[in-house]
């Protein structure tokens, strides 16, 4: 939608706002981490990545339940394996790395970090799934690397050439 896609997208509306309840929801989990973590009244990251599973279950739940808590296939074990897989190594290991450093780094820079995420998606989809570079893939990956370098060369600078912005992250 950013880009005007590829021509083959619709923009719905609901799907435009749960997406923006989405962003909220992981904007606020960025700060009240950094809030907690710079006090040091937070839990571990083990804590809280546990907890947000556990919110976020809950709401899946019901549409968990709607459609079938197990997946359709030959191989219920070795699919279970590979969920168990998923939920453990890039999820939930990921989520605990995330907080960790959430809680010690500056929200803005762990937000825009966090944003290297598809720039990783496009690479793998490129290298393993044999996607196509697109214009706008290009620019979007520049676009970021550039924030994150542009981040990182301000968290190099020392602390009182800053200026007052960043008392408020």
């Amino acid at each position: 939608m950013l880009v005007l896609g590829g021509g083959g997208g619709t923009v719905r509306p609901l799907g435009v706002l749960l997406a923006l309840v989405s962003a909220a929801g992981y904007a606020a989990v960025t700060l009240i981490t950094r809030r907690l973590g710079r006090d040091g009244a937070g839990p571990d990251p083990l804590s809280t990545t546990m907890w947000t599973f556990v919110v976020g279950a809950v709401g899946l739940l019901p549409l968990a339940l709607a459609e079938g808590l197990m997946p359709h296939t030959a191989e219920p074990l070795r699919v279970l394996g590979l969920l168990v897989y998923v939920a453990a190594v890039p999820t939930a290991l990921a989520y605990a790395l995330y907080f960790a450093g959430a809680a010690v780094v500056r929200a803005a820079t762990v937000s825009v970090i966090m944003l290297l995420e598809p720039v990783s998606a496009a690479v793998l989809a490129v290298a393993a799934l044999d996607e196509r570079l697109t214009s706008a893939t290009v620019a979007g990956t520049v676009l970021l690397l550039a924030a994150v370098a542009g981040l990182a060369w301000q968290e190099a600078r020392p602390a009182a050439g800053r200026g007052a912005v960043d008392a408020l992250t």
